[in-house]
């Protein structure tokens, strides 16, 4: 499938993964074993396989190091952080060389569903909020009001696989009975797919120019945009409106391997529950404000992310 070929980049982002994933741990684990220093706490930070994250798996500490540091301290061990993919953090928790991986909703949602990979902690955003969504904008002018009025448009979903701007706002679509054959679909690169766009900026000019004529962006990119045009060309909320709302979402989920300790998982969980109180600083580079307990229903909403997509969709297909 033509979705599934290896662009320069991703070619780029593979080379570089498969040389860093596990260096880290591997070294950590080589001096405790001849007594140099204790045992390490092993972390699986799953990546997603964006051109956009080749940066971060080359140099995976470069936001995670303060936080890696600070949780070091407080556990009185060493810790040490992988860049992985998705299936050697699944093999790594199973058999103890991860003893915490740190996922996006949508990974979660294709994880086992196996009640022994526990999620002991959710990450709050720059503002305190545990979850948040997509907004559906269009332009200021638009005759659209309603989610419902968008069969036959185009519609500009953020980058495949995200959790709010693809996958939450297909179930905000499907809520009101728009499915994806209903849109006007994208014939290049695959003929029937939906319009994905690498960020925010780019959804939104998307919108403001006529190529799309609704789009879904982070509701913290929303937020970050001017009031008003304060350079031309730049997006600006008075350009734009708002007429819908996806479901909310947690950024990161932190899952505990089933082989850690429950004792252990639990002073894990206590420090990353204070470390917004007790580390602020570790946690500015990640924008996170600190960690909360994720309730029931956060759970379920991940786990439900793609269930719909996933049943609807033939084999080897995606949205």
């Amino acid at each position: 499938m033509q979705r599934n070929a290896i662009g320069p980049l991703n070619l780029l982002f593979l080379v570089a993964l498969s040389g860093v994933a596990g260096c880290q741990t591997t070294t950590s684990y080589l001096l405790s074993s001849i007594g140099l220093k204790k045992k390490p706490l092993a972390v699986a930070l799953v990546l997603e396989q964006r051109p956009g994250e080749v940066v971060a798996a080359l140099n995976p500490f470069a936001r995670y190091k303060k936080l890696q540091e600070a949780l070091a301290d407080d556990l009185g061990r060493p810790v040490a952080v992988d860049p992985c993919f998705t299936f050697q953090a699944r093999h790594g928790l199973g058999n103890g060389w991860y003893a915490l991986a740190v996922v996006t909703p949508t990974q979660f949602a294709r994880w086992p569903r196996d009640a022994s990979f526990r999620v002991l902690a959710v990450p709050l955003d720059s503002k305190g909020r545990l979850v948040r969504g997509a907004v559906l904008i269009v332009p200021a002018n638009s005759e659209l009001r309603e989610v419902s009025a968008l069969r036959g448009q185009v519609v500009a979903f953020g980058p495949r696989d995200d959790a709010r701007t693809h996958h939450a706002a297909v179930q905000l679509l499907r809520g009101v009975g728009v499915e994806k054959a209903d849109l006007t679909l994208e014939m290049l690169p695959v003929p029937g797919s939906l319009k994905h766009m690498p960020d925010a900026r780019a959804t939104a000019q998307a919108v403001l120019k006529g190529s799309a004529a609704a789009g879904f962006i982070d509701e913290a990119a929303w937020e970050a945009f001017a009031e008003h045009e304060e350079k031309e060309g730049e997006p600006a909320r008075d350009k734009l409106r708002v007429i819908g709302r996806t479901g909310a979402l947690p950024g990161r989920l932190v899952i505990a391997s089933p082989k850690l300790d429950e004792a252990a998982a639990k002073k894990v969980q206590a420090a990353l529950l204070a470390m917004g109180e007790n580390h602020p600083e570790a946690l500015e580079p990640l924008g996170v404000s600190g960690y909360q307990r994720p309730s029931e229903e956060l759970i379920a909403a991940c786990r439900e992310l793609i269930a719909v997509e996933a049943a609807r969709t033939p084999k080897g297909r995606g949205l």
